[in-house]
């Protein structure tokens, strides 16, 4: 398991995909940044903690163009053959598994979160924090959890994806076509009269705006449960699928 698990952190670090990922977002973090001081948003003095709630407000477009880099990444395994030839080394498929997935949701949440911290570490050195310290350092901690929690439900449909078709090109086209319309979903949902308050891209926004405990623990605990369900089936469908 350890073994695997530095293989995949090599992989990680020496991939373009996950370095052109990451670093798009930390490039845009910077330079967005100082356009997010136009508005108050959630009527919060202008600093870092006030752009950094605004950064993550707009993630959802984030999400999209980020699905498209995941995905690569999971279908390029399969396509590539580097999952079969793990197993054929003598890995066990649940520990393959278990890599792929930490690995996936680990770069998709560094990708994330970057765009936001970034933004925030500019501003708050131009401009200041401008937020008591102690209070928006345990509410930025409770959001980025369960921001993290929801974002690795929306990704884990990336891994379902991957471990169905095995194909880098239908892979992207499925987790691409489906997020996005998922956000086209909560955008119009509130005029089409649909439901959307349990959405994971609508709870993302929600977190935002009402940040009690109470809800940071029944959000959290929400999302563990749709990943748990979503990997769960992932794995069973690797667990027998046939590699080629």
């Amino acid at each position: 398991m350890k073994k695997l698990l530095k293989m995949e952190m090599y992989e990680l670090t020496h991939d373009y995909i996950c370095l052109l990922t990451i670093g798009m977002n930390f490039i845009l973090g910077i330079f967005m940044a100082s356009g997010y001081l136009e508005n108050d948003y959630f009527n919060l003095p202008l600093g870092g903690y006030q752009v950094f709630i605004a950064m993550l407000h707009d993630s959802t477009g984030f999400i999209i163009l980020t699905s498209v880099f995941i995905a690569l990444l999971m279908g390029k395994s399969f396509s590539n053959r580097i999952i079969e030839l793990k197993i054929m080394s003598g890995n066990s498929r649940s520990n393959v598994f278990l890599c792929k997935v930490f690995s996936i949701l680990m770069v998709s949440t560094i990708a994330m979160l970057i765009f936001p911290i970034m933004g925030a570490v500019v501003i708050t050195l131009r401009y200041g924090w401008n937020a008591p310290i102690l209070q928006s350092i345990v509410t930025s901690f409770k959001i980025v959890v369960c921001s993290a929690l929801l974002d690795f439900v929306i990704f884990s449909v990336i891994i379902f994806f991957g471990v169905i078709f095995r194909d880098t090109v239908r892979t992207v086209a499925a987790s691409v076509i489906t997020i996005f319309f998922n956000a086209l979903y909560l955008a119009y949902a509130n005029a089409l009269k649909v439901p959307i308050s349990m959405h994971p891209m609508h709870l993302l926004r929600t977190v935002l705006t009402n940040n009690s405990w109470y809800q940071f623990v029944m959000f959290s605990l929400y999302s563990i449960v749709l990943l748990s369900v979503i990997l769960l089936v992932s794995y069973n469908i690797f667990r027998k699928c046939e590699l080629k």
